[in-house]
């Protein structure tokens, strides 16, 4: 984990519209939470540096990873608030 010991993942996705809808409950809870984002496009253009493969761009077909973080104490109670989403 990028951040400190007493953070832990609460919910991760590839969808960001479900990741800013899910930051705004905890928000509205006042829950604290950080979120890490892994950019899929630099990892697939750094295994290409050989230029053996196609140029790989924005496409829309390769998407970023999303991790959502709380402190442990809101672990709980956020992962409570997360089961009730439809």
């Amino acid at each position: 984990m990028l951040f400190n010991r007493k953070l832990t993942e609460i919910y991760s996705t590839q969808d960001l519209e479900k990741l800013y809808h899910v930051k705004n409950i905890l928000r509205e809870n006042n829950i604290y939470y950080m979120t890490e984002t892994t950019n899929n496009n630099l990892r697939l253009s750094m295994n290409n540096l050989n230029g053996r493969s196609p140029i790989l761009g924005r496409t829309g077909n390769v998407k970023d990873f999303y991790r959502l973080f709380v402190y442990k104490k809101d672990q709980e109670k956020a992962a409570y608030i997360l089961s009730q989403l439809k």
